[in-house]
């Protein structure tokens, strides 16, 4: 989205996300490759319709879902997840560099597995791996934007602003907002503290005393410009 629709969105408002919930329990995420032929881990993209960050997420045993996981990668709990989101898991398998995935909606997705530079294509659409990053890569302003109207006309967007110091202190800034059937709306909410990297996982720690985490999904590129945390994709602004 361009920065002046962003800017406008602030205008109108912004509720954050609720803060993922830190869990302790599940299993480990494996690194995002394509070994013979067969992926394995998350890759991510983008929905234009959304503005969201989207990813296939490749597990042993055919397991694959299309919904990021909320609170990182290291303690990915499968059945929880899977009972959030029956429709947007399913089952994946491979043949001949064709791969096939049954979603839980009843949908059925099929085609070539295409290898990139960075990451993969599949279905018309690209997907890059994660890479591994720590906080000073990531120091400067980030935006994010997402709803039901980022293309204009009725609906509720959220724009997010997210401040990063070379410290690791951070000002997590969000507005929603729009309007629905003539009538508008609009909230906001400002975060500040410390946060913390740990592989796939930041955490941020509320001055407050609130302490959550969310998937971080940096995007390869020096420096970096862009990076998703849970659903969020953000872009750098400076």
């Amino acid at each position: 989205m361009a920065r002046a629709a962003i800017a406008a969105l602030v205008f109108i408002g912004v509720a954050l996300a609720q803060p993922s919930v830190m869990v302790a329990q599940g299993e480990p995420v494996p690194a995002s490759a394509v070994i013979d032929g067969k992926p394995r881990g998350m890759f991510v993209g983008r929905s234009l319709l959304t503005g969201r960050a989207v990813c296939l997420l490749f597990l042993s045993g055919g397991r694959v879902t299309r919904a990021i996981p909320h609170g990182g990668l290291e303690h990915f709990d499968w059945a929880a997840h899977r009972t959030a989101h029956s429709g947007d898991v399913g089952a994946w398998e491979i043949r001949d560099g064709q791969l096939s995935i049954a979603w839980g909606d009843g949908g059925v997705h099929q085609g070539p597995l295409k290898v990139t530079d960075g990451g993969i294509e599949f279905y018309g659409k690209r997907y890059a791996k994660p890479v591994t990053v720590v906080v000073a890569d990531l120091v400067g302003q980030w935006e994010a934007s997402r709803g039901t109207a980022i293309t204009g006309g009725e609906g509720i967007n959220t724009a997010t602003t997210l401040s990063i110091d070379a410290d690791g202190r951070y000002r997590w800034t969000g507005v929603t907002g729009g309007a629905v059937a003539g009538h508008a709306t609009a909230s906001g909410v400002t975060r500040t503290g410390k946060l913390s990297i740990s592989g796939q996982t930041m955490t941020f720690r509320d001055d407050d005393g609130t302490v959550s985490a969310r998937t971080l999904l940096p995007v390869a590129g020096a420096p970096v410009a862009a990076l998703g945390l849970d659903a969020d994709l953000f872009t750098r602004i400076n």
